[in-house]
This record gives structure tokens, C-alpha cells and sequence, in this order.
């Protein structure tokens, strides 16, 4: 016979209530012993916990949806895999969704989510109107949104520091004595974040009388050929050694392959640096200067936000930033 939480609690020798809150990740005012034993009691009996009867009781699924802009980013999966270290603690399952960076593909899923009852959500947004989202809270389903921000901001958001590391980064440009600078980006319409760290470049690029060029892609795509844009600046402008700055951890891959395959280096022919270290950078070519932007963190952080809410304790809407970190390499 399947045990239940009766049995598990009596081999425990501890409350059912207090099965309940270990299972429910409520480990307040509960001792690492007793936490061990009823760990221990579980794993000997097997046990699993019985969801659609806990759901029928507190109201809650145990689920909780996220949706990414695109899944096969490894940023996604960073942050995805910080939400998870939550939700594991929690006892809940995630639901994972895949806006493609289609609005009609983002409404899709989200009120597929909608229809699974979950608790609630993360979502990187692909609108910048809040009001693309009132439907979500109307059904009383919290919100929490991640890496991009609506105008005006309407629920909590956890980001990087998407202009202050680019301005960090842009000195450090400065610093290196290049007088020409790039920014090789996905359209910047299209995310607040992309919009910040162009807008950090440009405002040092002013502030220090320097020339800047956007050369936006003209999708969210980030292939080699996108890339020989740079090169087409490079051909106009003879004699010039630029730094180029790449938004992301894909523009700044798909921009270091197209250098190899034109044989050029860095940071003889020209400086290169970016969004995204994802641990590789230090060993690309001389290593590549990066922001860090801790996206584990930001899933973290936003997962904690969300399970307040959930909780009955929703936090104002605002802004919260993780910091970035901004590693100088030798590719400038």
C-alpha cells in the first residue's frame, strides 16, 4: 500500500503539520535533525507526496511557468537553472515555455500556463506595455518578469546592471585609447536591456568625443554572416582600429568566428568585448573582456520575489538590479 503522510510522520515521530512544512519547503523553526529524519523517512518508505490533495486544500498546484524569450539561449538556461534551485526547495515542479521572440507565440503560452492553474509565473516579456500582461494578474496568478522591463514598470523586475556595466566597460575603452567604437547588436526596440547597455556606450562616447556606430542585425538571430557588417565598417573606414562591443553572448561568438575566418586578431586589427562570459571568454583567442551578468542570480532572486507574492506578500513593482561584473582580458 502507498504510504502517507500519516505513516510518515508517525516513523519520523514527528506532527503531521510539520511533514507538511518540510515538504512545502517551510523550514523555519525546524532543526537540521529533524529535517535529516524526515528526509531519511521518505527515501526508506519511498514516499511521494500526494499533490492533487494538497492542491484541493491550499489552493495552490505547486507549479510555477516560465517563459524565456528563446530556450536555446544559454542565458535561459542559467536562469532557468535558478529558478529551479527554488522551486526544488519548494517542492514544486517548473513549467517551461518557449516565446521564440514571437508576441503571438509568448500569448500562446502563456495562457497555456494559465490553463495548468499555475501559481505563478516568470516571464521574460517581449512587450514593453504593461498592459500586454493585466490579463495574467486578472486571474489572480502572480507575475514576476526577468532581464527586460515594461514602461512603465508595473511589476517586480530583476535585471543585470545593464547601463552601468556598459558604461564600465565603455571607459575601459576609453582607457584603452580606441577613438572608434561599435556596438553590434540585435534591434534595440526590441529590449530594454539591449537599449541600456547601447545607451551606456553612446553616453561615454559623448561624454569623451569619441564616434560610435549601431549596427544592429536585422532579426534576433546571431549568425557569422550578421558579423561582416563590421567588416563593411572596416572596408569605409581605412586605417582605423575600432572596439566592438556586442550586446550578447551570441553576437559576441558569432562575431569572434566571423573575425577568425577573415584572419583577423584582436586586438591587433581590432578590440572586441561583450555581454555574456558564460566561462568561455578567458579562453577565446588572447581572452575576451566580458560582462558577467549572473543570470543564476537574477533567477534566484526573481524566484524568491515570486514565491513572497505567492505567499500573500506581493513587493511594490520596481526595478531590482544584480550587479555585473565587468572582467578586463586582453582583446582590447
Amino acid at each position: 500500500m502507498r504510504p502517507k503522510i500519516d505513516d510518515v510522520a508517525r516513523a519520523a515521530n514527528v506532527s503531521k503539520a510539520t511533514v507538511s512544512r518540510y515538504l512545502n519547503g517551510h523550514f523555519e523553526r525546524m532543526s537540521p535533525a529533524t529535517k535529516t529524519r524526515i528526509a531519511a523517512v521518505i527515501a526508506e518508505m519511498d514516499y511521494v507526496p500526494n499533490r492533487q490533495a494538497s492542491a484541493l486544500k491550499s489552493r495552490r498546484t505547486h507549479l510555477v511557468g516560465v517563459v524565456v524569450a528563446d530556450v536555446s539561449n544559454m542565458y535561459s538556461t542559467r536562469l532557468i537553472a535558478g529558478i529551479s534551485e527554488l522551486t526544488k526547495e519548494a517542492g514544486d515542479q517548473i513549467l517551461i515555455a518557449d516565446s521564440a521572440n514571437d508576441p503571438g507565440e509568448e500569448l500562446r503560452t502563456l495562457q497555456l500556463l494559465l490553463g495548468q492553474n499555475v501559481d505563478g509565473i516568470i516571464l521574460q516579456p517581449l512587450s514593453t506595455d504593461p498592459h500586454t500582461y493585466d490579463f495574467i494578474q486578472a486571474q489572480g496568478v502572480q507575475l514576476v518578469m526577468v532581464d527586460r522591463t515594461t514602461t512603465p514598470v508595473a511589476q517586480v523586475t530583476v535585471t543585470s546592471s545593464d547601463y552601468a556595466a556598459s558604461r564600465e566597460l565603455a571607459e575601459a575603452i576609453v582607457k584603452a585609447r580606441y577613438q572608434d567604437l561599435i556596438v553590434f547588436a540585435n534591434p534595440i526596440a526590441g529590449a530594454s536591456s539591449r537599449r541600456l547597455r547601447y545607451q551606456g556606450f553612446a553616453d561615454v562616447a559623448q561624454e569623451h568625443g569619441l564616434s560610435i556606430t549601431l549596427l544592429e542585425t536585422g532579426d534576433d538571430s546571431a549568425k557569422e554572416k550578421d558579423a561582416g557588417m563590421i567588416g563593411q565598417w572596416l572596408t569605409s573606414h581605412p586605417g582605423h582600429r575600432p572596439a566592438v562591443f556586442t550586446t550578447n553572448g551570441r553576437l559576441l561568438m558569432a562575431a569572434l568566428t566571423w573575425m577568425q575566418d577573415q584572419g583577423l586578431r584582436a586586438p591587433r586589427d581590432l578590440g572586441i568585448c561583450g555581454y555574456d562570459d558564460w566561462d568561455w571568454a578567458r579562453l577565446a583567442g588572447p581572452g575576451v573582456t566580458s560582462v558577467n551578468q549572473h543570470p543564476q542570480r537574477i533567477g534566484q532572486t526573481a524566484a524568491r520575489y515570486l514565491y513572497q507574492a505567492i505567499a500573500g506578500q506581493p513587493a511594490p513593482a520596481q526595478r531590482i538590479e544584480i550587479p555585473a561584473d565587468v572582467t578586463l582580458r586582453h582583446s582590447l
